[in-house]
């Protein structure tokens, strides 16, 4: 989301530049109606009284240049019959015109009032977790209501000065008054591009419910898998966490755990309450004691209550990123009419983001010293880095594996391609559906465990025969790949 400060300034500026320009413009759209009923009314006190001193209020044409002295009389009343023969569209431009003006500078109002609450929403947030986790999808859909409001005066605006202009062509049709749609056309585009604008506003800013995600995988329930169930509810206990309502394993994501609604995939299996999600690419190699490591600091989010709003609010936030990415409609930079919905949009999602990320990551920082409480902080620290490690060897093994057999090609993978750690992986994040992790590098500092050369070779080793046989003896399973395929797959 991070935009350099020329592209922002840019992207701001039809902001307050279209509302602007609009009230210029309206203003001497009211100029050109009221001026021609002023000089109507000049005229006739001339004819009236003839004085130079009201000549000198008109222009030089009505005066001289182009009216000869002794024609003026004739000419002023022609040019008083043909005013007067408008008045009725001239007094109706002239509402047309301050209307339009008026609309415009609402616009104006509209867009810095915005802007102006976006900074302080995102500034409580940052300052308040419970304001961030209560009042985001709140002010999220305030936006879109001033969004839509926005636009809608924008255009408004646009509607009434091309009233306006197509008034003044109709008047002067046979003075060349086909000349207004130079103006006109590319009105009725931008007008067009605005109406568009309002209906995906309108479309797409639905109330953000509570999401549900999908996820490959199955339920392990207790009658089948009693020793599991009662482990995880042992590391429950110690660090003081509510035991998951269902544990689930799969092959599609990481360690992680969640409040929110799962659709299993491919038996479309919804779970309500707390999930707990087991990954067998690591169950297969991590040891027993560096999983209870990672499962106590998942167990962690349940213990701090964090995660029945963590998980929600990380979902509505990135539900939101989607509808933003939505509204740009075609490839290629947006029209101009576009771009103050979209830039108050991306606006309010940067900053709401760095709010999320620091409470999201704080948060992980609590539940990393949960982990480390089982097990210690240099043992977290090394099943930390090993997951890290595996990611990475993973990914590597999902680019060359062409076969139906993950399960095995994995462990084969293992087996003869050792394990990296460098400083790039450091400085990554784990990967995480719903929370934003820190930097691995700042979570190690934060457990005061440096990283020695014991430490990388303890996390980078080939998996041994009990690191990749335990979880199938606490299942009482022959073998992972028979017992933990996800139900629906052959």
């Amino acid at each position: 989301m991070s935009l350099s400060l020329t592209r922002r300034l840019w992207w701001a500026l039809p902001v307050v530049l279209l509302p602007l320009l609009l009230m210029a413009w309206t203003s001497l759209q009211g100029w050109r109606a009221g001026n021609q009923l002023e000089k109507a009314a000049i005229m006739r006190q001339w004819n009236a009284a003839p004085d130079d001193a009201l000549l000198a209020r008109l222009s030089a044409r009505e005066r001289n240049e182009v009216i000869r002295p002794e024609d003026r009389h004739a000419d002023f009343l022609r040019q008083i019959d043909r005013v007067e023969e408008d008045q009725g569209a001239l007094q109706l431009r002239q509402v047309l015109a301050g209307l339009g003006y008026w609309l415009a500078f609402a616009t104006l109002l509209v867009g810095i009032g915005t802007w102006l609450k976006i900074r302080l929403d995102a500034w409580r947030a940052r300052r308040s977790q419970a304001f961030l986790e209560q009042r985001l999808a709140h002010s999220w859909h305030v936006l879109g209501r001033c969004l839509v409001g926005y636009t809608s005066l924008l255009v408004g605006a646009l509607g009434l000065s091309l009233l306006y202009e197509l008034s003044w062509g109709w008047s002067n049709f046979k003075d060349a008054g086909i000349s207004v749609l130079i103006v006109v056309v590319p009105m009725v585009s931008m007008i067009g591009v605005g109406l568009v604008m309002v209906r995906r506003l309108r479309q797409q800013w639905s109330w953000l419910e509570m999401p549900s995600s999908s996820f490959l995988g199955r339920t392990l329930d207790e009658a089948r898998a009693s020793a599991l169930w009662a482990w995880v509810r042992t590391l429950a206990e110690q660090v003081g966490a509510p035991v998951p309502d269902h544990l689930v394993v799969g092959l599609d994501q990481s360690f992680f755990v969640t409040s929110m609604r799962v659709v299993l995939q491919p038996s479309g299996q919804i779970l309500e309450g707390r999930t707990l999600y087991l990954p067998l690419t690591c169950l297969c190699a991590l040891s027993q004691v560096e999983t209870a490591a990672i499962i106590g600091h998942e167990l962690g989010h349940f213990s701090s209550r964090d995660t029945e709003r963590g998980s929600e609010l990380a979902a509505r936030f990135s539900l939101m990123c989607a509808h933003y990415s939505s509204l740009g409609g075609a490839a290629g930079p947006p029209p101009w009419l576009e771009r103050p919905a979209l830039w108050m949009a991306g606006n309010f999602l940067q900053q709401f983001e760095r709010a999320v990320q620091h409470w999201r990551r704080a948060q992980e920082l609590v539940a990393d010293r949960a982990g480390a409480r089982l097990v210690g902080p240099r043992l977290f620290s090394q099943a930390l880095l090993r997951v890290i490690a595996l990611d990475e060897a993973l990914q590597r093994m999902l680019v060359a594996h062409r076969g139906d057999n993950l399960i095995h090609a994995w462990l084969e993978y293992l087996r003869h391609d050792r394990l990296i750690l460098d400083e790039q992986a450091l400085q990554q994040s784990l990967p995480h559906p719903f929370d934003s992790h820190p930097p691995t590098a700042l979570r190690l500092r934060q457990q005061n465990v440096t990283l020695d050369q014991d430490l990388l070779t303890a996390a980078t080793r080939v998996p041994s025969e009990t690191d990749r046989r335990w979880f199938e003896r606490l299942l009482g399973a022959q073998t992972c790949e028979t017992q933990l395929k996800p139900e629906g797959t052959p």
